[in-house]
């Protein structure tokens, strides 16, 4: 009994060690741009967010800024500008969006290295809306069920976003304390990974607070880069993760990142 006692306490005293690790990076991967991009067929100025990498967890980007950015739809060529304060941030013009049936490069020419990526927008089905829950113990909301996660006939991503901004008791709030925004993916693929992820944190919401919710249509390579995302991030921490790997990315000549075009379709509902 003695020995068995010795036995599960020297198990639980080592898988509770905790271990420093240094991350050590090749400097030529660090020499490169991320790009952070969408554009829909929605009629407005789409932002393609170009960043540099970071070498340490939770290290903010700083911004590549001076950049030339263009889209090319096989017809004519756009070039972004970088508007506002923020730099980093590329903007098409108010009238942009993206059509069905056709390829879009955007091309990236920074510090005498140019990157590319060809993205095609896919048709995207219409979506039930979402259901939400009332938590008694919180006098709050919290959203119960999006989508499937799994669905073998179309990849989606779900943006959800919730504003209770204008409700009286809250004006005086920071914004982080009055707005969120959650996103839900389904896949085409189901990941061991996936199943036994950790669990998500429920985000609260009052009554009267206002929905806006998206979907996405995902091509196939953005869904594959969603996935690898996801594996490092959401997934991670849970019994079957897999092992560290390079998320996916669309974007040339070293480049990180993805560059994706989606169809959207969208619905607002208020919590009642």
């Amino acid at each position: 009994m003695k020995r068995s006692l010795l036995i599960v306490l020297f198990f639980l005293l080592f898988i509770s060690c905790e271990k420093a690790i240094n991350w050590n990076f090749d400097d030529n991967q660090l020499n490169t741009i991320v790009v952070d991009g969408i554009i829909t067929n929605v009629r407005k100025a789409h932002v393609i967010r170009i960043t540099k990498p970071v070498s340490s967890l939770n290290e903010k980007p700083k911004p590549v800024t001076g950049a030339v950015v263009s889209l090319y739809n096989g017809d004519f060529t756009d070039t972004l500008k970088e508007l506002g304060q923020i730099k980093g941030l590329y903007y098409t013009d108010t009238l942009y969006r993206a059509v069905l049936n056709k390829t879009y490069r955007l091309r990236v020419e920074y510090e005498g290295k140019r990157y590319e990526a060809f993205a095609r927008m896919i048709p995207v089905t219409p979506f039930r809306k979402l259901s939400y829950a009332y938590d008694e113990s919180k006098n709050m909301f919290y959203i119960d069920s999006v989508a499937e996660s799994f669905n073998s006939k179309e990849s989606a991503m779900y943006e959800i976003i919730l504003d209770w901004s204008h409700l009286p008791e809250y004006q005086n709030l920071p914004l982080i304390d009055r707005t969120a925004i959650v996103y839900y993916y389904t896949l085409k693929t189901i990941d061991i990974s996936q199943v036994f992820a950790p669990e998500k944190e429920r985000v609260y919401f009052p009554a009267g607070t206002r929905i806006l919710e998206r979907k996405y249509s995902l091509a196939p390579r953005y869904a594959d880069f969603i996935r690898s995302l996801l594996s490092e991030t959401e997934w991670r921490g849970g019994y079957f993760d897999v092992s560290e790997a390079n998320v996916h990315s669309n974007i040339s000549n070293g480049g990180l990142g993805f560059f994706a075009v989606c169809t959207v379709t969208r619905d607002t509902l208020t919590v009642r």
